[in-house]
């Protein structure tokens, strides 16, 4: 039996009870022991405690990053959209001032004659006073075959227009263009669109 006994293990020996009996200094290596053991776990509990706030003040510091980088970009995706509407809007005017060119033509040439010059009275009987003496209505020598049943005289002006037409009477002089009131159309419909009014600011009337 004793073969298997290569090796034992020494204790201290002020360790040991003598007799079955624990000395002063016994305990006093017990109550070492205790103060060290407890030492450590208050050492343990201090590190815990440094490495919980330092770990809460990297999280704290890596979200204030975080918060910021999600800011920096929001204001990059902001100026991005402002220089593409800036870059549309730019772009809108030329064909906003194209489609009111395109626009204008088509009025003018779709427009039959007859239409032309018909606008252009009506737009003179509106302004014209009810009543008027020695009244003679001018138009272009191509237009006054066109003119019938109208409520003055009407004479061949071959510095007129086609379209345009001149109301003449002792009071004073009406005219209306119909060519000149489309092209002031189109050049109103372009301004509007291409200068709008800023916000408050009242638009304007145009003048008749």
């Amino acid at each position: 039996m004793s073969a298997f006994c290569v090796a034992r293990i020494a204790l201290d020996p002020a360790l040991l009870p003598e007799h079955g009996v624990l000395r002063a200094a016994d305990l006093r290596h017990t109550a070492d022991a205790q103060a060290l053991a407890e030492r450590i776990v208050a050492d343990a509990h201090r590190e815990r405690d440094a490495l919980l706030a330092a770990a809460r003040d990297e999280a704290a510091r890596l979200a204030e990053a975080a918060q910021a980088q999600v800011l920096r970009d929001a204001d990059a995706l902001l100026a991005g959209l402002r220089t593409a509407l800036e870059r549309l809007y730019d772009g809108a005017e030329d064909i906003v001032a194209g489609l009111a060119g395109t626009l204008f033509e088509r009025l003018v040439l779709e427009t039959p004659p007859a239409e032309r010059v018909a606008a252009s009275y009506r737009r003179v009987l509106r302004e014209a006073p009810p009543k008027l003496a020695n009244a003679v209505l001018r138009l272009h020598p191509d237009d006054v075959v066109l003119a019938g049943g109208w409520q003055w005289p009407v004479q061949p002006d071959p510095d007129l227009a086609t379209g345009a037409c001149r109301l003449e009477a002792d009071s004073g002089q009406w005219h209306a263009d119909f060519t000149a009131a489309a092209a002031a159309l189109a050049q109103a419909f372009t301004l509007a669109v291409t200068n709008p009014p800023a916000a408050g600011e009242p638009e304007s009337s145009a003048g008749h």
